[in-house]
């Protein structure tokens, strides 16, 4: 029963802590801007406005149960300090609304820098405890297992939330690139020893392990994620860079042992670390501005720049990237002439589509009157200009 009073209290404190609903808030605003540029660049929203808002928790539900399970069973105690300057940190760059900046690498390194700072500077008591040299190995596991779920999350998740926009190319046309602008919310279970927490909130459950008091706290631990891909296909830019981030995440729990021995390599490690994330982000940046582009308008047809859920394009496997080349037997170049080739059979639609790799197939479905009239496909060219 105190268990459950200790979850149940848990659980109240993790609602009324407000980086909850400020990342919530931040979900609905990256939402609203994706919308917004969607119906701006094609007269459409693409996905549901709440998509990411629906995405924050969800998708990362199962992740955070595995975290808590970790945390709590292997029994990583970190300050109750550490948590409340964790708190300020992700508050204040959930405000600049820079996502990127959102990734627990960060978090966490501006939040033992602010510790250090505290300390050197000797502020007040009621800031909390400044000295966490007790908690640098948990500190350095729980970082490499946040950015380990972070990497996960980027090569799992990162379709809700993803979104084309125009670009004007050399030639004058409008091809494409993929913009991802995204948060997740993780409720992680973590151990503080009980003795600062009790001092402010004496009604506190706690567990007793040997001779130390311990409580439980539900933490909101926010992961943030931004990143533009264009010449090279979101899938492959995004499962690449995911699995760059998981190795990184693997490299810090295994640098948990060196900390475990070698306290003072801690600084080291988190700055290393701090150094890789950007590092990894850079790069991947820079390999995405060379002009050239994976979906761009074709000669050969239509090239798909994105695909409606639930509309008869998605019911037929068609993907982003590949290029419809006739419709009901009608070669089409053009949006327009997509449309009057489906009139052809307004009951059903054959196509042939040329896939990423050059490859032709046909497929074919049957449409309804509520169908979204051109089969719910994105052209990369939505000015439908004939060639």
């Amino acid at each position: 029963m105190d268990y459950l009073v200790m979850v149940a209290t848990a659980l109240g404190r993790f609602l009324i802590n407000p980086i909850v609903y400020l990342t919530l808030l931040l979900a609905v605003f990256l939402g609203y801007r994706r919308v917004k540029r969607e119906r701006s660049h094609f007269h459409i929203r693409i996905q549901h406005g709440a998509t990411e808002l629906y995405s924050t928790i969800k998708e990362s539900l199962g992740y955070a149960l595995l975290l808590s399970f970790i945390s709590v069973g292997a029994g990583l105690v970190v300050p109750s300090t550490f948590l409340l300057y964790l708190t300020a940190v992700t508050v204040v760059l959930s405000i600049t609304l820079v996502v990127v900046s959102l990734s627990p690498m960060y978090t966490i390194a501006l939040t033992v820098a602010a510790i250090a700072l505290a300390r050197w500077q000797e502020l007040p008591q009621y800031l909390g405890d400044a000295d966490i040299t007790q908690a640098f190995m948990p500190i350095v596991l729980l970082t490499g297992l946040f950015v380990l779920v972070e990497g996960v999350l980027i090569r799992r998740a990162y379709r809700n939330g993803l979104t084309p926009s125009l670009q004007k190319t050399k030639r004058g046309l409008h091809a494409i690139v993929y913009r991802l602008r995204k948060v997740w919310l993780l409720p992680v279970f973590m151990v503080i020893p009980s003795g600062p927490l009790q001092a402010i909130a004496p009604y506190w459950p706690q567990f007793t392990l040997g001779a130390s008091d311990f409580s439980l706290v539900l933490f909101p631990i926010v992961i943030g994620t931004a990143l533009t891909s264009r010449k090279r296909m979101p899938d492959a830019v995004f499962t690449a860079y995911g699995k760059c981030v998981t190795t990184l995440g693997l490299l810090l729990i295994l640098s948990a042992i060196i900390v475990y021995y070698v306290p003072v390599a801690f600084w080291v490690i988190i700055a290393v670390g701090v150094v890789m994330r950007a590092g990894l982000s850079l790069y991947f940046v820079w390999r995405e501005q060379a002009d050239s582009y994976a979906v761009a308008p074709s000669a050969k047809g239509i090239m798909i720049a994105a695909v409606l859920p639930d509309s008869p394009a998605e019911k037929m496997g068609l993907q982003l990237g590949e290029c419809i080349v006739k419709v009901n037997g009608q070669p089409v170049t053009n949006e327009d002439e997509l449309y009057e080739a489906l009139q052809i059979n307004a009951a059903y639609c054959k196509l042939e589509v040329l896939d990423y790799q050059q490859e032709m197939r046909q497929t074919q479905h049957a449409v309804f009157a509520e169908d979204h009239y051109r089969i719910g496909i994105i052209a990369a060219d939505p000015h439908g200009r004939r060639r």
